[in-house]
């Protein structure tokens, strides 16, 4: 009976990234690959990771941004938004029949 050895060039454990870069990177991962090319209206959450996940949205530069309205679950979130120079409408506004068309929550997660 063989015994597999792992190959040795490929690390056994990736090296240690603190918790801050993860959730940047979780953010610009989550944004890039959910983001809709013409959305209407976007949910944002409240966790940790949400200041990244503006400052992605941000960095995006999409043609329409200020035709985005953006619905924020709290207050910080609402800040999150209105700190980004981005429109926040709260969620018992949103039109009849408004979709929101995704949300962002627990992206660190």
């Amino acid at each position: 009976m063989s015994t597999s050895v792992p190959p040795t060039d490929i690390p056994a454990t990736l090296p240690p990234i603190d918790i801050e870069t993860a959730k940047l990177n979780a953010a610009n991962l989550a944004v890039r690959e959910h983001f809709p090319p013409n959305p209407s209206y976007i949910g944002i959450g409240s966790g940790s990771t949400i200041v990244y996940v503006v400052e992605a949205i941000k960095a995006l530069n999409h043609p329409n941004i200020a035709n985005i309205a953006f619905v924020p679950t709290g207050y910080q979130s609402r800040r999150v938004i209105h700190d980004a120079g981005l429109r926040d409408i709260k969620f018992d506004s949103l039109p009849n029949g408004a979709l929101i068309d995704v949300a962002f929550d627990g992206a660190d997660e």
